[in-house]
């Protein structure tokens, strides 16, 4: 089933006329903390579920391929990066070409990840990994890098991806798989890509990799509630103030049956790094509900709306998402992570005029 080739037939109905290509990415940045507060490493390695099917293309950097001990790559049978404490999970890409129209230009699409390392995509793209310069002679002139440093994880490591003339078509020959991570983002009326020079066609691009990145929230779990926190720098912040749009906190049972609470919009500012931001209160037994995964799910797809995810785009990241968001037993907590945050940490250029929405998920599980 993972080797074969699937044909894209649905005939695009696009959304309404627009003088303008519109482009939609959504994503998921997943970090794994203690109660105390301190975040866990090793987020390279992953559950058997979450391998993606074989034809995916994989990147490593010439300095780690050749110790598994090093490698970044995602996989249940590495040992897991120490400086590896974020995931960047399933941004996918979308076009949306004006309605009733054949978009004729070819598009080319870059993606760069600071502090991290982008490492499995579709289709085929140049991939290439690269140092800050002025960052690292900063940080030699300070005494900050160790003797004999070889690529670890920090703000100065700056990976990307390249996507070179890529068309819109109505129809594409896309991958066969079973996968249902894979299979749930196709589920969205928009253009199909194509990439030439590969032959690879799907309904979206593709991409996501690993970082050595702090979550937007500091936390710590106490009996009563979770007290969430400012983060401690703000590189990526150029306005005095930012806005968390929306935070939840969610509880998953062995059972299936969920509790959560939606906390609303956070304001952090720049000049209070740590600032308290509040609590959420824990769940009492009343709290957990049969019909509390709908409800969790449909206030998450009100956030995502507002984001200016189309719907169809919404319900595919929550069904893509369906089994860690919702199934997977455990305290945890989401967040819509700021624009501004996304455009530093994670630059995307095109080269042709395109109204652009990213709606990224943060995603906080905590550790039994």
């Amino acid at each position: 089933m993972r080797h074969g080739l699937f044909v894209l037939l649905m005939v695009a109905t696009f959304p309404a006329a627009s003088a303008d290509l519109v482009i939609h990415e959504w994503g998921t940045i997943t970090s794994i903390y203690e109660a105390s507060g301190k975040p866990l490493s090793g987020l390279n390695r992953i559950d058997a579920a979450d391998v993606l099917p074989d034809f995916v293309h994989r990147f490593e950097p010439e300095q780690t391929r050749l110790d598994p001990s090093k490698q970044f790559a995602k996989s249940p049978l590495v040992p897991g990066r120490p400086d590896v404490t974020m995931r960047l999970e399933t941004p996918v890409i979308y076009f949306h070409p004006p309605a009733g129209t054949k978009y004729e230009t070819p598009i080319d699409v870059e993606v760069k990840f600071r502090g991290g390392i982008l490492n499995e995509f579709y289709p085929a793209a140049e991939a290439a990994v690269s140092v800050d310069l002025p960052r690292v002679q900063d940080k030699m002139a300070s005494g900050a890098l160790p003797h004999g440093w070889s690529f670890d994880l920090n703000n100065y490591v700056v990976s990307s991806l390249k996507w070179s003339g890529v068309r819109i078509h109505d129809t594409v020959v896309a991958p066969l798989t079973d996968n249902p991570i894979w299979l749930a983002p196709r589920d969205v009326q928009a253009g199909s890509v194509f990439e030439p020079e590969a032959g690879e066609g799907e309904r979206y691009i593709f991409y996501r990799g690993v970082a050595h990145l702090d979550a937007l929230l500091q936390t710590r779990v106490s009996a009563g509630a979770v007290r969430i926190a400012a983060p401690r720098e703000f590189t990526w912040l150029d306005a005095p103030t930012v806005t968390l749009p929306d935070v939840w906190l969610a509880d998953i049972r062995v059972d299936g049956v969920v509790a959560f609470r939606e906390h609303g919009p956070v304001v952090i500012l720049k000049d209070k790094p740590g600032q308290e931001l509040g609590h959420i209160k824990r769940f009492s037994e009343a709290d957990y509900k049969a019909e509390g995964v709908k409800l969790l799910r449909a206030s998450l797809k009100r956030a995502l709306l507002k984001q200016g995810l189309f719907s169809d785009e919404a319900e595919a990241m929550l069904n893509t998402w369906k089994a860690s968001y919702f199934e997977k037993p455990g305290l945890r907590v989401f967040y819509i992570v700021p624009r501004d945050w996304t455009d530093y940490f994670l630059p995307l250029t095109f080269s042709v005029p395109a109204r652009v929405n990213r709606a990224i998920v943060g995603r906080i599980d905590f550790a039994p």
